[in-house]
């Protein structure tokens, strides 16, 4: 995920103020957006590849299908949208609230 802070309260200075459960929670939180935008990848995938018409010829049965889809797995853990990057800054907000001016 980029390290951008949008959420003002999570700046860098600011989130070594926090307490270590806060910093806890928030690194939980990552991860799980994180593996939320792979999962949603990894659909997208697998909705893509429907769309590809497959031969009689060259198409390997569901050898090839478990293996395309576990390819897809691993591609979808690489693959970033900012999908994550916005889920954290948004729910971030309720671990940690932004100051009010």
């Amino acid at each position: 995920m980029s390290s951008f802070p949008i959420n003002s309260a999570l700046s860098p200075s600011k989130l070594q103020q926090l307490p270590e459960a806060k910093k806890k929670e928030l690194e939980k939180l990552k991860k799980a957006c994180g593996d939320f935008e792979s999962i949603f990848m990894h659909q997208m995938l697998k909705e893509m590849r429907k769309t590809v018409d497959k031969t009689g010829m060259i198409h390997g049965g569901q050898a090839e299908e478990i293996f395309s889809d576990m390819l897809d797995q691993e591609r979808a853990k690489t693959m970033t949208i900012g999908l994550g990057d916005m889920l954290f800054m948004q729910l971030s907000k309720a671990i940690v609230p932004p100051k009010r001016s």
